[in-house]
């Protein structure tokens, strides 16, 4: 006999349509006759003190926390498959008395937790022939335990943002720490340059085995002494051409770390700002809306925790869901100067789920002509055409990614996903291009070394 035919039998039945469960919370959706209400049992994690039972109105639950469960709460689908179709008997001050399929059990708020035990005696009040003073009494508890739940998820939120966003400071420091360092290397070898023509007249005059040169150096129009440590086991002379030659190196990369460290102040401004945004922010959704623009700035330092800002917040669940499961990604993720994201395979058979499987048919697919080397994916709308900057963008990963990485001009080979074909029997990574287009690029180091900085982890 099901639920419904024993409530026709021994009377109206309160029968659970739906349970929303968290760890903190359990809402079951009842039905009696001509009459569904929300019953709700929960416990505050910051305020333990304030666990209770009640009711609660549609109205409210979605005025309150806009979602079936307060936010940034993690639905335990175990749960609420084994409440599905219980029979709400009775409700006390901290728990709910159930019908499980035949046995009497209790949802209880009970050590900061709400958990389903054995039913024990104690006051509860019938369900089904509950007044209707005694159902506004458990309205006004789920109502006040309904703003208590939403008040601690808003400030368990803050603090789970606030943390990750001080995380991403630390790191995007530590960066700009790094990168002072190298430019400050960078000036002593435009000193050491400035020193060659007495380097390299006394280093031609060193013996075998000596352990510094000494010179005076009237670079500044003074004379001043000048020592430079040297290995004895080389000779002055190799050990000068070498370190102009590092000289040089480091010279080149200047423009870069400078960029780099421009890059990093900005992130480190964004990321400051967001977090001063998620401590004044009033609700959720502000607090998510910060903490995107920092994770848009500095997407490799901001790792956000599961955010809960959008409307059907909470259904992360445990059932065969993919965020439960840890699925291998085969791409990496970079973004864009215009912020788009650009996907990029991780090898040859991560090249062909990319493309073949990931990339919708009017998104962009380039790839380094005539090299062995990535596929890269530009997302792109229906009828949309990739911007110029975000093709050069694409473009560079696409030559990065390729054994002509190391080379200063590549061409680039671009057509939409549509026109690639994959021949039966081919090599993993092998397509067949019928349209496309040839990007002959010139590598941008500044540029690439910024796309690399926003890879999202």
């Amino acid at each position: 006999m099901t639920n419904d035919e024993q409530g026709t039998a021994q009377g109206p039945s309160a029968i659970v349509q739906r349970a929303d469960c968290a760890s903190h919370v359990v809402v079951l959706e009842v039905r009696v006759p001509g009459q569904t209400s929300l019953v709700v049992v929960g416990v505050p994690r910051s305020a333990p003190t304030r666990a209770a039972a009640g009711l609660l109105t549609r109205d409210a639950r979605n005025e309150i926390w806009g979602a079936r469960l307060p936010p940034a709460s993690t639905r335990e689908r175990s749960r609420e498959d084994a409440l599905a179709h219980a029979r709400v008997l009775a409700i006390g001050a901290t728990d709910v008395l159930v019908d499980q399929r035949g046995d009497l059990r209790v949802v209880r708020a009970q050590g900061g937790r709400v958990v389903v035990t054995d039913a024990t005696p104690a006051e509860r009040a019938d369900f089904i022939a509950a007044t209707e003073e005694q159902r506004a009494t458990w309205q006004n508890r789920g109502y006040e335990l309904a703003r208590a739940l939403a008040a601690d998820a808003l400030e368990v939120h803050r603090t789970d943002v606030a943390r990750a966003l001080e995380r991403a400071l630390g790191k995007i420091d530590r960066r700009r720490d790094a990168i002072r360092g190298d430019l400050a290397k960078i000036a002593k070898a435009d000193t050491l340059a400035s020193q060659a023509q007495w380097l390299v007249g006394e280093a031609a005059k060193a013996k075998r085995g000596a352990t510094k040169l000494v010179v005076t150096d009237w670079s500044s129009g003074e004379p001043v002494a000048m020592e430079v440590p040297l290995d004895p086991a080389k000779s002055a002379k190799e050990q000068v051409e070498a370190m102009f030659k590092r000289a040089k190196r480091l010279r080149l990369g200047g423009r870069i770390a400078e960029d780099r460290l421009a890059q990093a102040e900005t992130q480190w401004l964004t990321v400051a700002t967001s977090l001063d945004a998620v401590r004044a922010a009033a609700d959720v959704i502000a607090i998510d809306e910060a903490a995107r623009e920092a994770k848009r700035a500095a997407p490799r330092d901001v790792v956000l925790p599961q955010s809960a800002g959008s409307p059907d917040a909470g259904t992360r669940g445990t059932r065969g869901s993919a965020s439960s499961k840890t699925r291998r990604v085969a791409f990496r993720t970079f973004v864009a100067r215009s912020g788009r994201k650009l996907l990029v395979g991780k090898g040859a058979a991560d090249n062909d789920e990319l493309t073949l499987h990931v990339a919708k048919p009017h998104d962009l697919w380039l790839h380094a002509k005539d090299r062995t080397g990535a596929h890269v994916i530009v997302p792109l709308e229906k009828g949309q055409t990739c911007p110029a900057e975000d093709l050069v963008d694409a473009a560079h990963l696409a030559a990065h990614f390729s054994d002509a990485r190391d080379e200063k001009a590549v061409d680039v080979q671009y057509t939409p996903k549509r026109f690639l074909r994959k021949p039966k029997g081919s090599a993993v990574g092998f397509v067949v291009v019928d349209r496309e287009k040839v990007l002959p690029l010139r590598f941008d180091a500044a540029l690439l070394a910024a796309l690399l900085e926003r890879e999202e982890i």
